[in-house]
């Protein structure tokens, strides 16, 4: 069985166009303990991106849910599977 969680948090870049970004992140750990994520960006309603998904090291849903963060917030910094 899944177990999702879901947050909603705003990031903005550092550099280029100063912009401040809506992010939507689901985090699921699967029954086997390995978490995914996946994150929706969004400016001015516009849907912008989904950033990289790649697989998280971390196997607790806490350390999941800062990892797949960290990962979004620098693909929005590097415009990484994001069009600014």
């Amino acid at each position: 069985m899944y177990r999702p969680d879901i947050s909603k948090f705003q990031h903005m870049r550092t550099c280029g166009e100063h912009r401040t970004y809506d992010v939507t992140l689901n985090v699921v750990q699967l029954d086997s303990g390995v978490c995914t994520y996946t994150g929706w960006v969004h400016f001015q309603h516009e849907f912008k991106g989904t950033g990289l998904v790649m697989p998280l090291v971390s196997h607790t849903r806490e350390g999941a849910m800062s990892e797949a963060r960290r990962r979004i917030e620098r693909d929005i910094e590097d415009l990484a599977g994001i069009v600014e």
